[in-house]
């Protein structure tokens, strides 16, 4: 789990295959120690970029996003609820 707050980005892992930029970011995030997850190999999805690191996943990049846009609208609809 990472804070909404703190994520930049939800990337599908196929993109790396086609963009160097995006394989330069994880490259730099693994020889930084902030590659965090299942890896990449056959089984990533997605990279999600926070602030404070690169996250694989093997959940597929829209269903992260579909899950982060639900979260928030609950949050935003708690916060509402609660003040005084």
């Amino acid at each position: 789990m990472v804070p909404i707050r703190e994520v930049v980005a939800i990337l599908d892992a196929r993109l790396l295959e086609h963009s160097e930029n995006n394989r330069a970011l994880v490259e730099r995030a693994a020889l930084t120690n902030n590659l965090k997850g299942i890896g990449i190999g056959p089984d990533c999805k997605a990279l999600v970029v926070t602030t404070g690191g690169v996250y694989t996943s093997g959940v597929s990049a829209p269903t992260l996003a579909r899950r982060m846009t639900r979260f928030r609208q609950i949050a935003i609809s708690w916060e509402a609820q609660t003040r005084v």
